[in-house]
């Protein structure tokens, strides 16, 4: 009996030791890590991610709209525009403010001599009686007869009472005969003015602003 059992348990434990291999056997076989997994998916990666995903049916391929193609902007530039030349269009330079050039310069300088010579104020008379010259420039030859020529037109003296009483006598004269109304108001103008130096010459008449 007890060889009996002494076969059985040695039985036993070849069978416990055959299994105990079969399965160290099995725990050694070779097993794809993670790594090498990973390495093998990152390899694989470019050709997948590189790959067009297939569009689905009956869905259109939306696109981006490309924007207007824009000309180039030297074909906008001044050099273009203006045939290639490198100056910029000159633009138009307004008139300057203020008293039109006198036509007639002369005419003023012998004005401050009417009264006291004779070719002077021959000459001044032809020039208030000039259709070429305009209103203003004749009204002003007219009117300024209480200023140019006098040694103070604000206030004039006796010295310059025989040159003021000669102004209003050829004013007297020409008056009447006056070319247009412009000059017609500026004669009537002047020997208001010319009146009230020769009050100030005597040592009366109105202060002269």
């Amino acid at each position: 009996m007890k060889a009996v059992k002494v076969c059985v348990l040695l039985a036993f434990a070849v069978i416990v030791v055959g299994i105990a291999a079969i399965r160290l056997g099995l725990n050694q076989s070779p097993e794809p890590t993670n790594r090498e997994s990973a390495g093998a998916l990152g390899q694989s990666g470019p050709a997948t991610a590189t790959a067009n995903p297939a569009t689905p049916e009956g869905t259109a391929d939306v696109r981006p709209e490309a924007d207007p193609i824009q000309p180039p902007s030297s074909l906008s530039s001044p050099d273009v525009l203006s045939g290639g030349n490198s100056k910029a269009p000159e633009k138009a330079t307004p008139p300057a403010k203020g008293k039109e050039p006198l036509k007639d310069p002369v005419a003023r300088v012998a004005l401050a001599f009417v009264g006291a010579d004779p070719e002077a104020e021959a000459y001044w008379c032809e020039a208030i009686n000039d259709p070429g010259l305009s209103g203003h420039e004749r009204s002003d030859l007219i009117e300024d007869l209480n200023e140019d020529g006098l040694s103070d037109p604000k206030h004039p003296t006796l010295d310059d009472f025989p040159l003021i009483l000669n102004r209003l006598v050829l004013i007297q004269e020409l008056a009447p005969h006056a070319m247009d109304q412009v000059n017609l108001d500026a004669f009537a103008e002047a020997y208001k003015d010319l009146l009230n130096l020769a009050d100030v010459a005597l040592g009366g008449g109105q202060p002269v602003r």
